[in-house]
């Protein structure tokens, strides 16, 4: 399938004193109230808000403004939800956008799925108001920590974590906003080994039953990723956890 991202607005990073800028992607004129009332009114001191019903319209706002979130639902009609997200993360212009995917409530598995195709959180329907509202605040405030940190660096090894790239002996390199944040973990505390338990509650931050198998999914997509020197480093201890030898 071909992605025109032709003109895509890029993403800067944003103060977390400003309105974050939102946009919401469902087909159900319900939840379209839904988040219109939530972004326009209860919240509009605290987001800028814009709401369609399809992924084509979703590529169309994102080739004319630069957002800080989409809230994504999976099931659109034509182009999936899931599919949108893959196109947005395998694109560096769209790589940094923080993603909530939304799933069914019986649909756990869609879940898994879409945390493993880079959604930074996922909320399963129905939910109230203030989960969504802390779900939100909580993905802004992990991303703008990531987002102020000094960029680290290890021989070789260089995080440019604004730009969503790393560059690896000299090469530049596309990670998933995920992979750069356990990244920045290992370059950050080299030689010790991180438990399991403790990259995701750093990195994701809250409960999900299949977390370990999301997890070590991941770090096996960031070795690969950093190529056969430097993905040889990221060693995993069996019952321990992972650590980067430098």
């Amino acid at each position: 399938m071909f992605w025109d991202f032709t003109m895509i607005a890029s993403y800067p990073s944003r103060s977390l004193m400003n309105r974050q800028r939102i946009l919401a992607v469902d087909d159900d004129p319900g939840m379209q109230g839904f988040y219109a009332q939530f972004l326009d009114e209860v919240y509009k001191d605290r987001f800028i808000g814009k709401v369609v019903g399809s992924a084509e319209e979703a590529l169309d706002v994102l080739r004319e403004e630069p957002l800080d979130l989409t809230i994504l639902d999976w099931h659109l009609p034509g182009i999936s939800g899931l599919d949108l997200l893959r196109a947005l993360r395998a694109d560096q212009r769209t790589s940094a956008l923080g993603v909530i995917m939304v799933t069914a409530r019986t649909a756990s598995d869609d879940a898994v799925t879409a945390l493993e195709a880079g959604a930074d959180d996922h909320i399963s329907k129905p939910f109230e108001e203030k989960v969504l509202l802390a779900r939100i605040q909580s993905l802004a405030r992990r991303r703008e920590t990531t987002m102020l940190a000094n960029s680290p660096c290890r021989e070789g090894l260089a995080l440019d974590l604004p730009g969503g790239s790393v560059l690896v002996d000299g090469e530049l390199v596309h990670l998933q906003p995920k992979e750069l944040e356990l990244l920045s973990i290992f370059i950050g505390r080299p030689n010790i080994i991180h438990s399991h338990r403790f990259l995701w509650d750093t990195v994701w931050g809250y409960e999900h039953r299949d977390w370990e198998r999301i997890l070590i999914r991941l770090l096996y997509q960031l070795r690969r990723n950093l190529g056969p020197r430097w993905g040889s480093r990221l060693e995993a201890h069996r019952g321990l956890g992972y650590l980067l030898r430098v």
